[in-house]
């Protein structure tokens, strides 16, 4: 790892202009005191209010600023709801609206260029912390390791859902997903998952997310693997529940489209990610010519229910690495 960049006295002045972004903001965004962190959310047709309530319900919550951005959602009816959430707030609170969509990496850029405080807190609109410390943890933290870094507090399904819609996405999360500090720090870079992680803004700003990858998955996983060449990524155990569970059908329709951007990681990272299961089992898989039989078979086992949790999760591990097989081959 390279020398820590040096912190700057204040985060940088942002463009916080467009004319494809209309700005609401609650009574108290005017009021800006000291407040040590800002919360940045990025939404698609997402609903935050849970999320605020668990905030408000935390320590330190005097010491946020929440920032979120729809990214090109259209439901104004939605944006009028989470105007009335943010009015009763005890915290400063903005809402950017974005007429068109630009993907996960550009909302997550573009929230930076509202980001009022030196430190950010990047958590999806569907996460809710597990304690009332949430906030209080990286505060203190911040406070212990004032440099430049990457704090990542980790993902848990404590909150979560336990219907059976839900059983596949559960069993996926909590294998893939659900790691203990002490397991993510052994390749620190390449578990940066992106639904609640804190860095200093100078961060952000030398090392942007990558903007061409597209749709679903896997720009945190290069963001991250970025991150960790220049600066100290660190994982404590402060995580935040997954509210947000796919059903079989929404949860293999992302996977079904991240082919390209798997793809795009690995030629960014081949060292970092070509020694990973997924990547070792693709590449078996990219030149035999039956792919959509075997995509076809593992598909139809991963979204039959009558089969054991665990026989259903591993056929979607191999569904899902015959669809990358797909995009390596291509």
């Amino acid at each position: 790892m390279n020398t820590t960049p040096q912190l700057s006295a204040n985060p940088p002045v942002r463009d916080t202009t467009t004319p494809r972004e209309i700005v609401v903001d609650n009574p108290h965004w005017k009021d800006k005191a000291n407040q040590k962190l800002s919360i940045l959310v990025p939404s698609y047709k997402d609903d935050p209010e849970a999320l605020l309530a668990s905030l408000s319900k935390c320590k330190n919550v005097e010491d946020i600023e929440f920032i979120l951005y729809d990214d090109g959602g259209g439901d104004r009816t939605l944006i009028e709801k989470i105007s009335a959430h943010a009015a009763e707030a005890s915290f400063p609170v903005r809402i950017i609206s974005a007429q068109h969509n630009i993907g996960r990496a550009g909302a997550r850029n573009r929230l930076l260029n509202y980001a009022r405080c030196k430190w950010v807190l990047l958590l999806d609109a569907d996460m809710l912390p597990d304690n009332e410390d949430f906030l209080t943890n990286y505060i203190q933290e911040i406070s212990v390791h004032p440099d430049p870094k990457l704090i990542v507090g980790g993902f848990s399904l404590k909150q979560a859902s336990t219907a059976p819609e839900y059983a596949l996405h559960r069993w996926q999360a909590e294998k893939s997903e659900c790691m203990s500090s002490k397991l993510r720090n052994t390749e620190p870079g390449r578990y940066v998952f992106t639904s609640n992680v804190l860095a200093h803004a100078d961060l952000f700003e030398e090392v942007p997310f990558d903007e061409t990858f597209s749709g679903w998955g896997w720009e945190d996983v290069d963001w991250g693997l970025r991150i960790a060449k220049t600066y100290l990524v660190l994982h404590i155990d402060n995580t935040a529940t997954h509210l947000g569970l796919d059903t079989d059908r929404d949860l293999m329709k992302k996977y079904g489209k991240s082919g390209a951007n798997f793809k795009k990681a690995i030629e960014k990272h081949p060292d970092a990610l070509k020694s990973t299961s997924l990547y070792k089992v693709a590449n078996k898989l990219a030149p035999i010519p039956f792919k959509p039989v075997i995509k076809s078979i593992t598909g139809s086992i991963a979204t039959a229910h009558f089969f054991p949790i665990k026989v259903r999760g591993l056929a979607l591990k191999l569904w899902r690495a015959t669809i990358y097989a797909e995009a390596l081959h291509d």
